[in-house]
């Protein structure tokens, strides 16, 4: 309808039914016979005509008024159109210039370059951020491709020329390649190539386009990362990733084997299981401390079923955030130390323990007696020499005596308090210290134990041996303020009670040494 409506007032439609009206109006008032039958075939009455002729007339002084007005509204209407579309040109034109301008920055950009070859002429073109990167002025010329290829590395020649084959071939579209080339002062430049190829109008390959890309740096770095990946495999410490979660996502075969000592398996789910597979006692506080303090440092120890160390672990723990990515890691490194600990075990040993009895020796006793001796504390200490001893030596032999030593330190431990220390400081000597509140027995009443059990005899070696033991008793801090006249004090004492004929024991006192000084 709107259609018709627009057709009707077309200017040209107007006059045509203008026209037509008149002419109507003047056959109607001077009416000829010849031309009524000629457009009229058959009559009508007058009043009909007439009436016609008023709703024509009607109609088409309307259309007449409302065309006027169609057409200003139509002519305002493309007039907008036209400034929408003038505008529209204008921005994109702008745009296209912001991009073209972006366009020429990049291609000022000294890793970024452009090249092309015209495969029917067989010449390149390349820009001066091209030649540039390869050492040559601007104003070089570079036409003949067949010398730069010379420029590219040897090992990289042979993946360069199966690029180009692909694309002359119509195997691929698109061109893409890294190598190196060389520059002009001798060293080689990793560079990628990105393009594609452009057909004739006939539908042959005219010429290939390109983008070229200082890629030397990334190079390095990946470089660089592949040694770290590397040294970090073959690495003598176990070291583990972890994600934001703690679940382990790469871990090296030296933490493999570890777990593989310690537990028989390499499963490595999460930084817990990792942790507590390398240690007998569970300690919490080592993830609580890594969470609030960034890292965690320290060792962990993992014993057999007979307690003895299994594994030895020094292990370095530490929270990574980065800022690029957002992400947060951890980074669990892992050294055995067993061996280590065993050889400190043993060197401890040496410095601290009996090889004969395998009691703490004279060091030890010293160390534990300068922890000990405190001003809060009552110390009983007891000095113990065996009688006859040296007569088991000269005729039965060391082998014997170390026996009989041996035997003598095992009954005497299951005589004195657990908390006692037991130590041989000489050859048939021996001395004990206990905290004397951890002991429900009196001094005299423990000595008195160990001198009955050591009157009694030894087997050793189908050898029934006789000895006897002098003991001498002395109190810290009454009767001495330090180790030393603690010590000196109970062997004061302890030749007392062998002078009074073996087979005693005897409390320091006042009295005793008295007598001793006059003595």
């Amino acid at each position: 309808m709107k259609a018709l409506f627009l057709l009707l007032t077309k200017p040209s439609i107007l006059l045509l039914l203008w026209f037509s009206l008149v002419l109507a109006l003047w056959q109607l008032l001077t009416p000829i016979q010849t031309m009524i039958n000629i457009t009229l075939p058959f009559e009508l009455p007058e009043q009909s005509i007439l009436l016609t002729m008023v709703i024509l007339l009607g109609v088409l002084s309307s259309l007449s008024i409302i065309s006027p007005m169609q057409s200003h509204r139509l002519q305002r209407e493309l007039k907008q159109q036209a400034l929408y579309y003038k505008q529209l040109i204008k921005d994109l034109k702008h745009q296209h210039q912001e991009e073209d301008q972006q366009i020429q920055a990049l291609m000022q950009n000294e890793q970024f370059a452009y090249w092309e070859w015209n495969i029917k002429t067989n010449q390149a073109n390349f820009s001066a951020q091209w030649k540039k990167m390869i050492g040559l002025s601007k104003n070089d010329l570079l036409n003949n491709l067949h010398d730069l290829q010379q420029r590219v590395h040897p090992k990289d020649q042979q993946a360069v020329q199966q690029g180009f084959l692909k694309i002359l071939s119509g195997e691929q579209k698109l061109f893409e390649c890294t190598h190196r080339i060389q520059h002009e002062d001798g060293h080689y430049v990793w560079v990628h190539d990105k393009g594609q190829v452009f057909h004739d109008a006939d539908g042959e390959i005219e010429k290939i386009c390109a983008i070229r890309l200082d890629v030397s740096e990334q190079k390095w770095i990946e470089d660089e990362l592949e040694v770290d990946a590397t040294v970090i495999e073959h690495a003598s410490e176990g070291i583990a990733i972890t994600d934001e979660n703690m679940k382990v996502v790469r871990c090296n075969h030296a933490l493999c084997q570890t777990l593989e000592k310690a537990t028989g398996n390499q499963d490595t789910t999460d930084l817990n299981t990792l942790l507590n597979s390398l240690q007998t006692q569970t300690d919490t506080a080592i993830l609580e401390t890594l969470d609030q303090e960034g890292f965690w440092k320290g060792q962990l120890n993992l014993l057999d079923e007979n307690g003895e160390l299994k594994l030895a672990s020094r292990i370095s723990l530490k929270k990574i955030f980065h800022d690029t990515t957002q992400s947060l890691h951890y980074s669990f490194i892992h050294s055995d130390i067993t061996d280590l600990k065993r050889i400190e075990t043993a060197l401890n040993d040496l410095a601290n323990i009996d090889s004969v009895t395998g009691l703490a020796n004279r060091n030890k006793l010293y160390q534990n007696l300068k922890n000990d001796l405190l001003p809060n504390r009552d110390i009983t200490l007891m000095f113990l020499d065996l009688d006859y001893f040296k007569k088991v030596n000269d005729t039965l032999g060391h082998d014997i005596g170390d026996l009989l030593l041996r035997s003598v330190g095992k009954e005497i431990q299951k005589l004195i308090p657990e908390n006692a220390l037991l130590a041989r400081v000489g050859g048939d000597e021996f001395v004990l210290y206990y905290e004397q509140s951890l002991s429900n027995l009196s001094a005299t009443d423990i000595a008195q134990r160990i001198t009955e059990r050591l009157n009694q005899p030894f087997r050793i070696h189908h050898h029934e041996i006789k000895i006897g033991s002098s003991i001498g008793i002395a109190h810290y801090p009454e009767q001495a303020a330090d180790r030393q006249s603690l010590m000196k004090a109970a062997d004061t004492a302890m030749y007392h009670a062998k002078h009074a004929g073996k087979g005693q024991y005897c409390e320091f006192s006042e009295q005793l040494k008295a007598d001793q000084q006059v003595a």
